[in-house]
């Protein structure tokens, strides 16, 4: 039997692209932006959405390198292939 009301997720991802030449951002700044953006989302969603209606957020931080320039498209609905 279906849940009363039906669960509902809302997934935000914000994926920032540093350009940083001959500069580093190191392990402080990365949290720091990354705390900003999750308070910012937080405050945003609240105002938004019906009071109570967040029950539990989750967040979840990924540091990586990517050295492709543009990502790989394997399948899109129009039939084109990567």
């Amino acid at each position: 039997m279906a849940q009363d009301p039906v669960p509902k997720h809302l997934t935000i991802t914000l994926d920032f692209d540093l350009q940083t030449p001959n500069s580093t951002v190191g392990e402080a700044r990365v949290r720091g932006a990354y705390k900003a953006a999750v308070e910012a989302a937080l405050a945003a969603a609240a105002e938004q959405l019906p009071e109570g209606s967040i029950k539990k957020v989750t967040a979840e931080l990924d540091w990586s390198y990517r050295w492709i320039g543009e990502p790989q498209v394997l399948f899109s609905r129009d039939g084109e292939q990567g």
